[in-house]
């Protein structure tokens, strides 16, 4: 998250983009927005509804911080709307 920050500091981007339910992913997008920079979400939506499961807090929680959010199935989309 350091290291990003560093990155995103430097780069200023408009927008990142973070991909899947990896541990980065939920550390970029939260680096992400604490810089003010917009976040994209590829693969949102997907849920296991498996709270033992850290992939299932990560993608929870990039979900909801993220500004753009890309689904790969009809599925996704409700959930990522709001409507688990």
């Amino acid at each position: 998250m350091i290291e990003f920050e560093r990155v995103i500091q430097k780069e200023n981007p408009g927008l990142v983009v973070v991909f899947g339910d990896v541990n980065s992913t939920l550390a970029c997008s939260v680096t992400a927005k604490k810089l003010f920079a917009k976040v994209a979400h590829v693969e949102a939506g997907l849920r296991s509804f498996d709270m033992a499961m850290p992939e299932e807090i990560n993608r929870k929680v990039t979900d909801a911080i993220s500004d753009i959010l890309f689904t790969s199935s009809k599925d996704g989309m409700r959930t990522s709307c709001g409507r688990e």
